[in-house]
């Protein structure tokens, strides 16, 4: 009879805190070594992105990271999991990357969404529509030039066959689908780079690094699957095809590659699976000490098994408010409350919202406040309140 190992609730979470390494920062520049289980979502720059590291690296302010992301390009801001804009490490781009698009036709119809739709009437298969506006993406931007995204899309125009360039009834033209074009990004054709005119500049990913990403494609799709399982394990495949946006049999088929270095385990009577070596780190996990302040995208909270890190499901609808998507107080590595913030004449007001039955005490307080003021200078304030809210 197999014997499977019991893991509670409060091991899975420190385990998985730690692994996002928010039970201890790391030292100051250490960027790359804190996301390189995870990448961090970045749709709004520098305050989305930025604070998530800051949660993770000492004394972290804009200007590291936009050396980091300009200058010395050990950071990458590419689209990445489920076609979303995120701060990739260099050395993981593959990775996070081309290894997260859909290894087969029904999981790319999956990344592509509500997108395929339009696709699909044009007769083309997923896979063939990604590769032509991939292929017409890399040749356009191959002149270097950097392009806003609308002047990107106006000079594809001219090259991307018209059924891929469906009526778009929202923007009243004919584009690229979103989701599509998303994709492109994520499979290698660009990136982000400078600004251009006050928006986002999409470069030739090959140019911006100075070569391709390099690595196996086929290699990084079961990289990504073994970092998921290095980031929230104790996972199942359903919880890594929500993730990263696949289709559930690609992820399972990922996992089943890995299945000499993993084990299953009994989360709280639900079966789970592991990496081997993370075994002796779960069963001796412990809650860490200190408080952070997490913004609403932060990879922490993208774990899909939620119930594991909020039971109560008054909490997880505060947490994962879909219509306000506020940002997450952790206090000894499990959400007691969610914040927003605002400026008020250069200051950084972070109001402060506690979970039900899940007070601020004097100690939560004077964290909150030490972090709180970490974070002023990524909203460009001098200084920072924090305001406790009913």
């Amino acid at each position: 009879m197999k014997i499977v190992p019991r893991v509670t609730s409060a091991q899975a979470v420190a385990f998985r805190v730690a692994a996002h390494n928010l039970a201890a920062r790391l030292p100051g520049g250490w960027m790359a070594d804190a996301i390189t289980l995870c990448p961090i979502q970045d749709t709004a720059p520098p305050a989305g992105g930025g604070l998530s590291l800051a949660a993770r690296v000492d004394d972290l302010v804009p200007a590291e990271l936009e050396r980091a992301l300009f200058v010395n390009r050990t950071l990458v801001r590419m689209h990445s999991l489920r076609g979303v804009p995120h701060l990739v490490a260099r050395a993981d781009g593959v990775v996070f990357g081309p290894g997260a698009i859909g290894a087969d036709e029904e999981s790319l119809r999956d990344q592509l969404l509500g997108d395929w739709l339009a696709i699909e009437s044009s007769k083309w298969t997923a896979r063939e529509a990604l590769a032509v506006v991939a292929g017409v993406f890399s040749a356009t931007l191959a002149d270097g030039d950097a392009r806003t995204a609308d002047e990107l899309c106006a000079t594809l125009r001219r090259h991307i066959p018209p059924m891929l360039e469906p009526w778009c009834g929202t923007c009243r033209a004919h584009h690229v689908p979103h989701q599509l074009f998303r994709l492109a990004g994520t499979a290698g054709a660009f990136c982000y780079g400078r600004p251009v005119r006050g928006e986002p500049g999409v470069v030739s990913l090959d140019l911006w690094l100075g070569g391709p990403l390099g690595g196996g494609v086929d290699s990084a799709r079961v990289e990504l699957a073994r970092r998921f399982l290095a980031a929230y394990g104790p996972a199942t495949a359903e919880q890594m095809a929500a993730w990263a946006g696949i289709g559930v049999v690609d992820a399972r088929e990922r996992f089943a590659r890995l299945s000499l270095e993993t084990m299953e385990v009994d989360l709280e009577g639900r079966p789970a699976w592991v990496r081997e070596e993370d075994v002796a780190a779960l069963s001796s996990a412990v809650a860490p000490a200190g408080v952070r302040l997490l913004p609403a995208e932060d990879p922490f909270l993208a774990q899909r098994d939620r119930s594991t890190l909020l039971p109560d499901r008054r909490h997880q609808a505060q947490v994962w408010e879909p219509a306000v998507r506020p940002g997450v107080v952790l206090a000894g590595g499990w959400p007691v409350a969610t914040w927003q913030a605002r400026v008020d004449d250069r200051t950084l007001v972070v109001e402060v919202a506690p979970l039900a039955d899940r007070p601020v005490n004097v100690q939560l307080r004077r964290g909150l406040d030490e972090e709180a003021a970490g974070l002023a200078i990524f909203y460009m304030c001098d200084q920072a309140r924090v305001d406790v809210v009913d």
